[in-house]
């Protein structure tokens, strides 16, 4: 599959996740009234795609992913429930898109889900991406400056040494300039 549209705005993915998971907040109580849903489906389904929301906004934020989210027992989820939860809320706005593939809003929509399936596989993850971004933009430690000063001193002091036995020496073509 080729690389989607939406991979490198995580912004934007976070967004998305934010809403689905949204949506299943406001959404899921009515399903479980009507006995369309469980309350533990509705329960797990809360949890997983609310990990996957932290997962992004975490990755927007340049932070390492929390550990709790790859346990389900910390409130996290494994990574074929991410995928699972993904591939059920990518139904809906999909056939929505391909029944209005002038609407861009939805068309868009459908295409960040896909984005966001299209990252649950991919390797490398967002995830470590993410870290490696991060890794490399933490600035250097500050050294001690005194050390620092000592370091430049010293570099110095050999410098001077070296060029001291040529003081003695004819000029390079033997004649001062």
């Amino acid at each position: 599959m080729p690389a989607p549209r939406w991979q490198h705005d995580h912004e934007l993915l976070a967004c998305v996740a934010s809403q689905l998971h949204a949506l299943r907040i406001t959404g899921y109580p009515e399903l479980v009234d009507t006995g369309r849903m469980t309350p533990i489906a509705a329960a797990d389904g809360i949890r997983i795609m609310g990990t996957i929301a932290c997962t992004w906004w975490a990755i927007v934020d340049g932070q390492p992913e929390a550990a709790w989210t790859q346990d389900p027992e910390l409130g996290g989820a494994w990574p074929y429930e991410r995928l699972h939860a993904l591939t059920v809320a990518a139904r809906r706005p999909r056939a929505a898109a391909s029944e209005l593939p002038n609407d861009y809003e939805i068309v868009g929509f459908a295409d960040a889900i896909d984005t966001l399936i299209w990252w649950e596989t991919a390797q490398p993850s967002a995830c470590l991406i993410s870290n490696c971004n991060r890794a490399l933009r933490t600035p250097a430690p500050m050294r001690n400056p005194i050390a620092v000063r000592l370091a430049t001193a010293a570099k110095t002091q050999a410098t001077f040494e070296s060029s001291a036995p040529r003081a003695g020496q004819p000029f390079q073509f033997g004649e001062a300039a």
